[in-house]
């Protein structure tokens, strides 16, 4: 429905850029649209590489938030990241290379 997407620039901070063109919002702003796409589009296994690079700490909050939120529902995330330390304990199984 049309309130699903305003509801969710809402929570991603971009209700003032939702007739904007991806290409002309700043690096942080891209990236909350792309996790909205994330949203927009149910799956149970989310692969996500580097979610949290270009977001302020409320936007990797957020992120980290929908994450467990995602898990607690049965869903599954494969995250590659430097920054574990704001995902801490959310992994069953950590690489470090």
């Amino acid at each position: 429905s049309d309130e699903e997407p305003a509801k969710l620039a809402a929570e991603l901070g971009l209700e003032q850029s939702m007739e904007r063109q991806v290409r002309h919002l700043s690096a942080g702003q891209r990236r909350r649209a792309a996790l909205g796409c994330l949203r927009l589009r149910p799956a149970t296994l989310w692969l996500l590489d580097e979610p949290l690079t270009n977001l302020d700490a409320c936007g990797a909050e957020l992120v980290a938030a929908w994450l467990d939120r995602h898990l607690a529902r049965g869903g599954a995330a494969v995250v590659a990241t430097h920054q574990p330390e704001k995902l801490a304990d959310r992994a069953a199984l950590e690489v470090e290379l």
